[in-house]
């Protein structure tokens, strides 16, 4: 697996490693994480510490599913509320259910190390569409 961080890529990372960096996040000079794996599935965050997001994609080919992660149960479209993560790479939307934390980071990159997965509880926002190229 490879971890890619707004400073540098670092090849074969173990937990350890990956906690660390997560740790940095401050949403300025650490504003992004992403952990790669030899299929080219990953998870990648942006934001801080106490408020960041986290996606996910999976790259079987011929098709990729790109998902943005949450928590709680998933609302209507017109029962949604929206919030705005002010990060180094620029404002993100994302659902108020979907703005995380350092610790939700945590468990989220962790199970998809180990398991190359993300955890089952959670939810994932199918967002492929957006990333479509046109």
């Amino acid at each position: 697996m490879d971890l890619k961080t707004q400073k540098a890529e670092l090849k074969s990372i173990n937990w350890d490693g990956i906690k660390s960096e997560l740790n940095k996040l401050d949403g300025i000079e650490n504003g992004y994480l992403t952990l790669e794996n030899d299929n080219g599935d990953y998870i990648q965050c942006a934001g801080n510490k106490s408020m960041l997001t986290v996606e996910y994609r999976l790259n079987s080919k011929p098709n990729f599913k790109h998902y943005v992660i949450g928590k709680g149960k998933d609302k209507s479209p017109m029962k949604v509320s929206w919030s705005v993560l002010q990060t180094n790479v620029g404002e993100i939307m994302v659902h108020k259910e979907e703005v995380l934390d350092l610790k939700d980071a945590e468990l989220i990159f962790k199970e998809f190390y180990e398991t190359q997965a993300i955890p089952s509880e959670l939810n994932k926002r199918n967002v492929t569409k957006l990333h479509l190229k046109k």
